[in-house]
């Protein structure tokens, strides 16, 4: 079924959004792209489930390993704000990519221990990362 499985915030205020397919013919998704009114943009891709399930393994061993800028924590700060209490846990489908890059600046042995952890390898976690990017590469 069609529909949202995820909520996001991030202290600002959506302008606008679009849906678009990837450039890359061998891949059939969509990227949504947004704006938001102070002039970021930024986008939501979907992932494999293999490719998520690893990430966000190491996205939550990141969020206690690297220091955060200005002090917030990148989970909690990207909560949605809802009213009352929910069964389900929305932000937890959204993965952050800036904080998952923060393990290309970790040291040779740091990136082995956060991937032995998870267990996977620190090129395995980098060619996700680098698919990832790879994809949104449009401009």
């Amino acid at each position: 079924s069609s529909g949202i499985n995820a909520e996001y915030g991030d202290g600002t205020i959506l302008g606008t959004s679009a849906s678009s397919a990837l450039l890359h013919p061998s891949e059939k998704r969509h990227v949504t792209w947004f704006a938001t009114l102070d002039g970021a943009l930024g986008s939501f891709l979907p992932l494999s489930e293999k490719k998520y399930r690893r990430l966000f393994m190491l996205h939550n061993k990141l969020v206690t390993a690297v220091p955060h800028v200005a002090g917030l924590n990148p989970k909690k700060f990207r909560t949605a704000k809802m009213p009352g209490r929910w069964l389900m846990n929305p932000h937890r489908n959204i993965l952050d990519y800036q904080l998952l890059t923060n393990f290309l600046t970790l040291s040779h042995t740091e990136r082995r221990e956060l991937a032995k952890q998870i267990g996977t390898t620190p090129s395995q976690i980098v060619d996700d990362l680098m698919s990832i990017q790879k994809s949104m590469m449009i401009f």
